[in-house]
C-alpha cells in the first residue's frame, strides 16, 4: 500500500516538473507570454483568459476549479518572478526525469531558508514576521490561500529563495480537502529546518557526553 502510494506521488511529482519547467521556458523564451501569465497573479481561473492557451492542455476535460485554479496561480506566480530569474535557469532537462523522491521541500521549509538567507542582523525580527505569515497562511480557506500567497512568494525572493514550484502545485490541489494535513507538515517543516543546525549541534553535543571516558568503570 506504501509503495502504491509513493507510485503515485512519484508520477504526480514528475508530471508537476514538466509542467513548472514549460512556464518558465515559455517566460524566459517570449517576454510577451511572460507578461500575460503574470497577469494572472492573484485572480481566478475566470479572469485570466490570456492564460488559457498556456495551461487548458495541461488539465483533463472534466473540470475541477481548484485543481485548474492551482494550475493557473502556480504559473502566474511563477512568471511573478522577473523575467532574468527564469531566463538564466539551466537549460537541462533534469528538472523532467523521474524524480527518486515523491515529494519536494514544502512552502513552510522554503519559507525558514529565507529567514536563514537573510543577514544576521535581520534574522530574529525575520523568525518572528516570518512564522506569523506562515500561522496566517495554515489557516487560510483556498481562496485565501490563493490571495495570501503573491506577497509571501515576493518576500522569498527578497532573499533569492525559490519555492519547490512541483511541491507546491501538489499542495494547492490538495488543500480543499487536505488542509489541516498540509497545513501541520508546512509548520513542521518551517521549524525543522530554522533550527536544523542548533539540533544538530544539540544532538552530536549529547552524543559526546555519552560516551565514557577512556578508563572510567562500565554502567
Amino acid at each position: 500500500m506504501a509503495q502504491d502510494r509513493d507510485a503515485a506521488a512519484r508520477a504526480r511529482r514528475t508530471e508537476h516538473l514538466r509542467f513548472v519547467r514549460e512556464i518558465q521556458q515559455l517566460c524566459a523564451d517570449s517576454p510577451g507570454t511572460h507578461a500575460r501569465l503574470r497577469r494572472g497573479v492573484g485572480k481566478d481561473v475566470d479572469q485570466v483568459a490570456g492564460m488559457h492557451q498556456f495551461i487548458a492542455h495541461w488539465l483533463p476535460e472534466r473540470r475541477n476549479r481548484e485543481r485548474d485554479r492551482a494550475y493557473y496561480a502556480v504559473a502566474a506566480l511563477i512568471a511573478d518572478q522577473p523575467r532574468h530569474v527564469v531566463r538564466d535557469r539551466p537549460t537541462d532537462d533534469s528538472d523532467s526525469e523521474q524524480p527518486t523522491d515523491p515529494y519536494g521541500a514544502s512552502f513552510g521549509h522554503t519559507l525558514a531558508e529565507a529567514v536563514l538567507n537573510s543577514p544576521a542582523q535581520e534574522r530574529p525580527r525575520r523568525r518572528d514576521s516570518t512564522r506569523r505569515r506562515l500561522d496566517l497562511l495554515v489557516r487560510q480557506s483556498p481562496t485565501g490561500l490563493h490571495r495570501y500567497l503573491p506577497p509571501a512568494t515576493r518576500l522569498l525572493r527578497q532573499y533569492e529563495t525559490e519555492p519547490d514550484w512541483a511541491q507546491l502545485l501538489t499542495d494547492l490541489t490538495r488543500w480543499p480537502w487536505n488542509e489541516a494535513d498540509i497545513g501541520s507538515r508546512w509548520q513542521q517543516d518551517y521549524f525543522r529546518t530554522l533550527h536544523r543546525d542548533e539540533w544538530k549541534k544539540n544532538n552530536e553535543t549529547d552524543a559526546a557526553q555519552a560516551v565514557p571516558e577512556p578508563g572510567s568503570p562500565a554502567v
